[in-house]
């Protein structure tokens, strides 16, 4: 659904978006894809193409150094988890498979790909989400994002989309149940991670949560937030 990425794009330029989304939704796409080929694509799909390819790296990133025994440095904010490499979903009783080197580059484009709308939208809801999880939206702020998106070049569909969003952001339960499987687990954290301000403690509690109720292993979280920051 191409109109999701318009909608992406408009979130940033609204300010609603915070963080690294910036970098990701305006331009930035280059340096945040996993070579030429996801380059390409990210290029052609977008905001949501870029956190896709993002997540890929970093899964790669954790696949590797799972095979060489590597140990990567961790800061003190990343959640606590079981060196296990599958979890059970919190509240769900799903597991997800997080197994270095068995989810292909595949099963990640896939979850971002034009034809898949529940996977963008997914991604979507997430970034809104991870907004507002700071606090720093408040009902002025909203009115303003009201505001600015009003005088945006979308659809009256797409306009209604973004406000039933920014009017009432997925819990993080919603955010987690919803989320079907190791890939898609993988890609909603990291695009909440681009949406976020991460000097933030409510943001870093937030990402804590995310992480842990989506049973991401500990060194794979390193990895995401190690892509950002060398983007």
């Amino acid at each position: 659904m191409k109109e999701l990425q318009k909608l992406v794009g408009s979130l940033n330029k609204s300010g609603a978006l915070s963080g690294f989304l910036g970098g990701v939704a305006g331009g930035g796409l280059t340096s945040l894809a996993t070579g030429k080929k996801m380059g390409k694509k990210a290029l052609k799909y977008g905001a949501l193409a870029a956190v896709g390819g993002l997540a890929w790296k970093a899964y790669q990133q954790y696949s590797q150094k799972s095979e060489t025994g590597q140990s990567s440095q961790v800061h003190r904010e990343y959640p606590p988890q079981s060196a296990q490499d599958t979890h059970s979903a919190n509240n769900s009783g799903r597991t997800f498979d997080y197994t270095p080197a068995r989810m292909p580059e595949q099963a990640f484009t896939e979850v971002v790909d034009d034809h898949n709308e529940s996977g963008q939208l997914l991604l979507m809801r997430a970034m809104i989400a991870a907004a507002y999880a700071d606090g720093h939206i408040d009902e002025a702020e909203r009115q303003k994002i009201f505001a600015s998106v009003e005088n945006m070049a979308l659809t009256v569909t797409e306009k209604a989309m973004l406000f039933d969003e920014l009017r009432k952001p997925m819990t993080l339960s919603e955010l987690v149940n919803t989320v079907p499987d190791a890939q898609t687990g993988i890609e909603v954290y990291a695009a909440s991670v681009t949406a976020i301000d991460l000097q933030q403690a409510a943001s870093t509690h937030y990402l804590e949560a995310l992480a842990n109720q989506l049973c991401i292993p500990r060194e794979l979280v390193a990895s995401i937030h190690n892509q950002l920051e060398h983007k």
